[in-house]
């Protein structure tokens, strides 16, 4: 079992619910195909299908994210959806929206939650680290 490690990019705040939306990972966008920071791509509709079920897996198993690595269970996942092709053909987000796994989170009210919530309204925090466990195999 390999850790897996992507960055949710920081697009959105509501600082009074302590929530934060973001890109969790971006496979295609308006220029195209986009390689991950381990040289892969999701080009195919195997590789879409393993990418949904893994992005699927970690909304219904893990459900939380920490700060920095170090303080587990900062937030609660509140919200997470994948764009597609085919969604969007089917009218439910814009032709123009990348493609790929999108979250919103919000900071708990704990001292982990706290640490990380100041974090993301200063700007100190610009992504969140999302992390899971998984065999990295060839399709």
């Amino acid at each position: 079992m390999d850790t897996i490690r992507f960055t949710a990019v920081i697009k959105s705040r509501e600082y009074e619910q302590r929530r934060f939306w973001g890109t969790a990972y971006i496979h295609t966008n308006q220029n195209g195909q986009v390689t991950d920071h381990s040289g892969d791509v999701i080009d195919t509709p195997e590789t879409q299908a393993a990418f949904e079920e893994a992005f699927y897996g970690f909304v219904k198993d893990y459900r939380t994210g920490d700060a920095g690595h170090e303080l587990f269970d900062a937030s609660d996942l509140i919200e997470a959806f994948v764009v597609t092709k085919e969604k969007k053909a089917a009218g439910l987000f814009p032709p123009e929206m990348a493609e790929g796994g999108y979250v919103g989170f919000q900071a708990r009210e704990t001292d982990a939650g706290d640490v990380l919530w100041d974090g993301v309204k200063t700007g100190r925090y610009t992504g969140l680290s999302i992390v899971g466990e998984g065999t990295k195999v060839a399709i």
